[in-house]
């Protein structure tokens, strides 16, 4: 194997416990079973091997692949692709149709052949080529299951898992190609068809994946065909590779440099895995580094003083923490000064602490407002998160996980986030107007931020939102709703986990650590309560880990459908 193969062999986080990324949407799944999930029909009769021409192409150099690697599991055949998950035998033959624990995101790692990540770990620290045998088998029982017994699996296709296996495929054809690895002329007929496949499907305009998925299915086809050229399936494929990331990478980033997949932890996760995979080194184009470094200087303001990625969207884990010297804005009559960042077109508005401030007594408001109806959005428009006294007080129920279940309908609804949201009618994040929908640029005026913006759902509502805020005094919220329906409608204040409201007629206290917080509530007709892990309907709860929610407290204001204004008046004292 050759030194140039080896460098571009990475470690990539793919999935592993709480970096688990591989999102299974509802939307995607559906077309799994149409389009999405057919098998190409390709059947070419191209040699099995590179003919002369193809070889004095190369000028005799290896091929570069890239492969996605996890964490290397407990032994031989345990499959386990997140911590969470029970270890599942999956000795040949493989029942490609699994689905031992109903969920799709297992699913989903199955089909992206992460059952060889023991031997490849094993190969990437002793460099044995012997230790590829048992994955090279492995990919021969998927085309035995799907291919020669004509079987199918409820995600054989996935847009991702297909660009992953490519690459995996790319990788142990290289070996072969090369004399390193021996497997019989029929077995290599087998895994040229399935790089044909592979190939015919990935080249499919309709299966590109418009999200970060796209990443993987690009990076696998352009792999695939560096090492299978000659393939007639792959005539015009790398430049298709290459046009088409250069075309997504534009459209998954703002003039801002914002990620537009409506989530901190993506914003960062797929600027990562651009660079991890060397797309910028294989698809050449003098835009792409410009943009990677722009969301670089991003990522850090999106996460709260401790490292935490912001919850937004399908946000979880840890980030960069942001550090000095930064812009500072100073509020007048001692005030303070504080750093602030105006994402306002890409959809945050951002005040905080300035990074040299301790922990214990630093403040963050965000607001979110990113409109564009992406894979990883959830309905939380107009919602903030809050932070004072170096302690979380109003939060986001974040991520949950993929599986389409009651907890993720919650945690993708307005119910789940410090929004405005319909009595008995779920607020989907899809439901939304993108044109009539955006921030205000961010502001000072009399002695406070403020910052706000419009979200107009169609056949819902339109809801205003204007927050004026002095860091560690007092917050307010204005809000303006234009109900479409019957429907009350609700105010809702997601507090942290360890913070119990009293209620009273008006509003709520809560006591957080030293801290005092009250909540005064302005709208005639309304109804003050607190909600806490209910499940009918679901409201109260946090996510604490993937597929685990725990209790927190929510304060809830119920109003008439046909009110149109309120505010909440919230203080902080010490």
């Amino acid at each position: 194997m050759t030194k140039a193969l080896l460098a571009t062999l990475f470690i990539l986080a793919l999935g592993c416990g709480e970096t688990d990324t591989a999102s299974v949407r509802k939307t995607e799944s559906a077309n799994n079973d149409n389009a999405a999930n057919q098998t190409p029909t390709a059947n070419s009769q191209d040699p099995i091997r590179p003919p002369a021409s193809w070889q004095a192409q190369t000028d005799g150099g290896t091929r570069v692949t890239e492969l996605t690697l996890g964490r290397k599991p407990s032994g031989p055949w345990k499959f386990q692709p997140r911590f969470d998950d029970p270890e599942w035998d999956a000795s040949l033959p493989t029942d490609w149709s699994a689905d031992p624990f109903e969920d799709l995101n297992w699913q989903h790692h199955l089909h992206s052949w992460r059952s060889m990540e023991y031997w490849l770990n094993e190969f990437l620290q002793t460099n044995d080529v012997d230790l590829l045998l048992n994955p090279l088998e492995i990919a021969l029982d998927w085309h035995r299951f799907h291919i020669e017994e004509g079987r199918t699996s409820h995600l054989q296709w996935y847009d991702d898992a297909t660009g992953v296996r490519a690459s995996r495929l790319a990788f142990l054809l290289e070996f072969i190609l090369e004399d390193e690895l021996e497997v019989s002329h029929d077995n290599l007929a087998r895994l040229m068809n399935l790089a044909d496949l592979h190939v015919e499907k990935l080249m499919d305009p309709e299966f590109l994946s418009s999200n970060n998925h796209g990443l993987f299915q690009l990076v696998g086809l352009d792999a695939l065909c560096s090492v299978v050229g000659w393939r007639r399936a792959c005539n015009g494929a790398r430049e298709y590779a290459r046009n088409e990331f250069v075309r997504l990478i534009r459209s998954w980033y703002t003039e801002e440099g914002v990620n537009v997949e409506s989530s901190p932890t993506y914003h960062y996760w797929v600027t990562e895995k651009i660079r991890e995979l060397g797309a910028v080194e294989r698809f050449r184009n003098p835009d792409l580094q410009r943009i990677l470094d722009e969301a670089d200087e991003v990522s850090p303001w999106l996460t709260y003083p401790d490292g935490r990625w912001v919850r937004v969207g399908d946000s979880h884990g840890e980030g960069p923490r942001l550090t000095g010297p930064v812009p500072s804005t100073c509020l007048p009559d001692g005030g303070g000064c504080w750093a602030v960042r105006d994402l306002s077109k890409s959809g945050y508005a951002i005040i905080r602490s300035l990074p040299e401030a301790d922990d214990e007594v630093s403040s963050m408001l965000v607001l979110a407002g990113t409109a564009a109806p992406t894979g990883h959005k959830h309905a939380d428009d107009l919602g903030f998160v809050l932070i004072e006294g170096g302690q979380d007080i109003f939060v986001d129920s974040g991520r949950y996980g993929y599986n389409y279940d009651d907890a993720r309908n919650y945690v993708l609804s307005a119910r789940a986030h410090n929004v405005l949201s319909l009595v008995g009618r779920r607020t989907d994040p899809y439901v939304i107007d993108p044109e009539n929908s955006h921030l205000d640029l961010l502001a000072v005026e009399q002695g406070r931020f403020t910052i706000g913006g419009i979200v107009d759902r169609p056949g819902l509502f339109t809801h205003e939102r204007t927050l004026s805020y002095i860091p560690g005094v007092l917050l307010h919220v204005e809000d303006k709703l234009k109900n479409r329906t019957d429907f009350p409608w609700q105010s809702n204040l997601h507090l942290a986990p360890d913070l119990i409201p009293e209620i009273n007629e008006t509003g709520f206290v809560v006591t957080a650590g030293e801290l005092t917080v009250r909540g005064e509530f302005s709208g005639e007709g309304c109804e003050i309560t607190a909600v806490r892990g209910e499940t009918d309907p679901y409201q109260g709860w946090v996510s604490v880990g993937y597929l685990e929610l725990a209790p927190a407290s929510v304060v809830v204001a119920t109003c008439p459908a046909e009110l149109a204004e309120s505010s909440w008046h919230i203080t902080f004292e010490r």
